[in-house]
């Protein structure tokens, strides 16, 4: 399996605090079946500090470490580019990655919102001739009260990325419940980690492979499975139109 969101090095951000955290995360990553990591520290977030780190130096260093360590995993740059206004410009000069050097660009939005000039940006990144990527919008409240505004940006040609740990509960029955949802109204077309430490934020691949294939069907696991190489690949990803989500007469969502 091929994860696109991952914060693997060690010291840069949230993610494991040494180089022996980092390994044993990898270790868990290959217990898990992940072949291929794309590694995505933040970027332009207000609580971390990161862009005085040269990323590709890092990760090279990091596989350099695996290999040591024969530990099977080959690593790619990428980044989770917290939304800002000059983002286009910042992947223009090379300051801000794209997933492993392709069209896809992994944007988060703030946990509380939606920006105002979201739209603008994504039209104006698609027009630069890259693809934005929501990093978990499941665990966006604005999302969650407000699918339509998910559905209006995708429709508009974003992707969006479901995180591991929020089909399998870790999040609560309220997140799973909403990740499914986007899933099935093709919404969300990517399953990723977004994997931190072994403690707390785990890898989660199996258990979440399990949840997908029972609850939508193996198919759509395996949709999963070739959108991430695709982005591996730099090839464009068709998608079906979306579906705004609906709720059953007890007010859960349905899918």
């Amino acid at each position: 399996m091929i994860d696109v969101h991952c914060h693997l090095l060690p010291e840069v951000d949230d993610g494991p605090r040494t180089m022996e955290a980092s390994l044993q995360l990898a270790r868990r990553a290959v217990e898990e079946g992940v072949t291929s990591i794309v590694v995505t520290p933040h970027a332009y977030h207000p609580y971390f500090e990161t862009q005085h780190h040269d990323i590709t130096k890092e990760v090279a260093h990091l596989q350099q470490r695996l290999d040591e360590e024969q530990i099977p995993l080959t690593l790619y740059v990428g980044q989770e580019i917290r939304i800002f206004g000059e983002l286009i410009d910042a992947l223009e000069s090379g300051e801000a990655h794209s997933l492993a050097g392709s069209r896809y660009v992994l944007v988060e939005l703030p946990s509380q919102s939606l920006p105002a000039y979201t739209e603008s940006l994504f039209f104006q990144l698609q027009a630069a001739g890259y693809v934005p990527v929501i990093a978990h919008p499941e665990r966006n409240r604005e999302f969650a009260l407000h699918p339509e505004k998910l559905h209006h940006l995708v429709s508009a040609g974003a992707l969006s990325q479901v995180t591991t740990s929020s089909l399998t509960g870790q999040f609560g029955r309220q997140v799973r419940e909403l990740a499914l949802t986007f899933i099935s109204n093709g919404l969300s077309h990517i399953v990723a980690s977004d994997a931190h430490n072994v403690e707390h934020r785990d890898f989660n691949w199996l258990a979440a492979r399990q949840e997908v294939i029972n609850e939508l069907g193996e198919e759509m696991w395996q949709q999963q499975l070739r959108f991430t190489e695709a982005i591996l690949a730099d090839e464009p990803i068709a998608v079906n139109p979306p579906h705004l989500p609906e709720k059953n007469w007890r007010g859960r969502w349905k899918w």
